[in-house]
């Protein structure tokens, strides 16, 4: 009997030694994903800043798409010439920030809900420029392709907000 105990105890103890570990590598590979995560956003908001929309959209996976709050589909085309539109209408970058709030991985799939503030000066339909804020929470859906990560879906905006000149708009 006392041995029985005592195989059960190092089985026990040796359960309880294996969590930490394989708790501790799931920690360092979501880790090592946030820091590439982090490293895209930055060449995104680097694309954006810089007005390129090719450099912007090589981060975008093949089948990239939006989804709206009303549930309307973008594809990758017409999130191409929103992003075409949006840049030609900004005179001048003030600030851009893209932070993520948290990160699940599932395998080659990697969500991430983000915050992000905009602020820039732009061109708006009075064809004057104003100084134009933005905000929004958003849920995005990177995936690993050939050891690259590409975004491949947005949805679940919001807390929207948007201030022109200071002012609701």
């Amino acid at each position: 009997m006392r041995c029985s105990r005592t195989l059960v105890l190092a089985s026990l103890t040796m359960l309880g030694a294996c969590a930490p570990i394989r708790g501790s590598v799931e920690q360092s590979a979501t880790a090592s994903i946030r820091a590439e995560l982090e490293r895209r956003y930055a060449e995104n908001a680097a694309g954006f800043l810089k007005g390129d929309v090719q450099a912007i959209m090589a981060l975008r996976a093949p089948d990239f798409h939006t989804v709206t709050p009303q549930g309307v589909t973008n594809d990758r085309a017409s999130m191409e010439l929103y992003t075409q539109g949006l840049l030609n209408s900004i005179k001048k970058w003030n600030k851009l920030e893209m932070v993520i709030d948290s990160l699940h991985v599932n395998g080659d799939t990697a969500f991430v809900t983000m915050s992000q503030h905009l602020d820039r000066m732009a061109l708006r339909p009075d064809n004057q420029v104003h100084h134009v804020e933005t905000w929004a929470t958003q849920r995005e859906a990177w995936r690993r392709i050939n050891g690259q990560w590409y975004l491949w879906r947005v949805d679940q905006v919001g807390n929207q907000r948007r201030l022109v000149d200071g002012k609701p708009g």
